[in-house]
C-alpha cells in the first residue's frame, strides 16, 4: 500500500483534545438549553399560578355579593337572622343569614336547607398567609368556626377585608353595623390583595363592590299570618 495515502487516512481520526473540546461544547449547548426549559417551565407555573388567584379574587368578590344580594331577616325571630359585622382586629368580619342558590358554594353539604347562615372571615390558611374563609350554619346553630362547619377558602394573600354600611343620617358609610335586628340598605365591601412591599401594608391590588340589599327585614304581622299586636313566642 503506498505510504502516502497511509498516513493521510491515519491522520483523519479525532485527538484526545478535539474530543474534550467537542464534549464540553456539546455539554454548553445541553445547559443553555436546560435553562431555557426551566425558564418557560418557571413562566408557564407563575402564569397558572397568577391565573388563579385571579379567578379566587373573583370568586370571592362575586360570592361576597351573591349572598349579600338575598340576604333576609324575619323581625319575628331575630335573634337567629342577626346582621352581624366586626371590623376591629385590622380585618373584618360579616355574618348574616340568606337565601342561597344550589350553585352557592357548600350548597351540597346543606341539601334542601337553601336559608342558612354564612360568616366571612379572614384567617391564616395552611401555608400561614392570611386568606379568605366562608363558613356556612343552619339558623338555628351557633355560629361557630368548628371545622365541621364546612369551611370555603374563597381567596388566598388577602391583605385588607374592610366592610362599610351606609347610614341615612350621616349620609356615609360607616364601618359598624350597631342594628343587628334589621338590614343595611348599603354595604360596600373591600378586598385586598397582597402587599407592595415586605415594609408596605398597602394591598397590591384592591377591588371595592357596593351591594344595594334588595329586601328588608319581614315584620312580625307578615311572618306566617301572625295579627299584629300578638308578641312573637
Amino acid at each position: 500500500m503506498n505510504p502516502v495515502v497511509r498516513n493521510r487516512g491515519a491522520n483523519t481520526a479525532f485527538t484526545l483534545l478535539e474530543v474534550l473540546v467537542a464534549l464540553a461544547i456539546f455539554a454548553i449547548v445541553l445547559s443553555l438549553l436546560y435553562g431555557t426549559w426551566r425558564i418557560l417551565m418557571q413562566s408557564s407555573s407563575a402564569g397558572l399560578r397568577l391565573a388563579a388567584n385571579a379567578q379566587r379574587q373573583r370568586t370571592a368578590i362575586q360570592v361576597l355579593q351573591e349572598s349579600l344580594d338575598s340576604a333576609v331577616l324575619f323581625a319575628a325571630n331575630a335573634r337567629h337572622y342577626s346582621f352581624l359585622a366586626d371590623s376591629g382586629g385590622g380585618q373584618s368580619a360579616l355574618s348574616f343569614v340568606a337565601h342561597l342558590a344550589p350553585s352557592f358554594p357548600g350548597s351540597g353539604f346543606f341539601e334542601g336547607e337553601q336559608v342558612r347562615r354564612v360568616t366571612f372571615t379572614v384567617e391564616p390558611d395552611s401555608n400561614g398567609s392570611q386568606a379568605l374563609f366562608l363558613r356556612q350554619n343552619s339558623i338555628l346553630d351557633q355560629i361557630s368556626d368548628d371545622p365541621r362547619t364546612f369551611p370555603v377558602l374563597l381567596a388566598n394573600d388577602v391583605s385588607l377585608f374592610e366592610v362599610g354600611f351606609w347610614d341615612g343620617r350621616k349620609n356615609d358609610f360607616i364601618p359598624e353595623w350597631t342594628q343587628t335586628n334589621s338590614l343595611a340598605p348599603l354595604v360596600r365591601v373591600t378586598l385586598g390583595f397582597g402587599r407592595k412591599s415586605s415594609f408596605s401594608s398597602s394591598p397590591t391590588e384592591i377591588v371595592t363592590r357596593v351591594v344595594r340589599i334588595p329586601s328588608a327585614g319581614v315584620a312580625v304581622e307578615a311572618q306566617t299570618g301572625m295579627p299584629q299586636g300578638i308578641p312573637p313566642q
